[in-house]
């Protein structure tokens, strides 16, 4: 199972700009990975990408219940500094 399969809507559409600025000038999915935080009870998570000037975006995607954290954060992890296109492709490696 890849990332893409997991996340619903990736690479995700809506993103916030970290600092001031204008809006967001890419597609989504050229935006790299920068940053991503641990999910909260709710399975919420934060993601950090930038753009191609360096600016910083983010946004929250959401754990499916099903999904195990470990696999998605090796995915994640592994994807850092890669586009989100690249990162939907990571396959998620099976729990041990």
């Amino acid at each position: 199972m890849k990332v893409r399969e997991v996340l619903e809507d990736w690479p995700p559409r809506k993103w916030a700009p970290d600092e001031a600025g204008g809006a967001l000038m890419s597609e989504p999915g050229k935006l790299r990975l920068l940053w991503f935080s641990v999910p909260d009870a709710d399975g919420w998570f934060r993601l950090t990408a930038t753009d191609v000037r360096g600016a910083s975006w983010s946004t929250y995607c959401r754990v499916p219940a099903h999904i195990v954290w470990n696999a998605l954060e090796n995915a994640l992890t592994a994807s850092l500094k890669q586009s989100l296109e690249r990162a939907g492709d990571v396959e998620l490696a099976s729990p041990r």
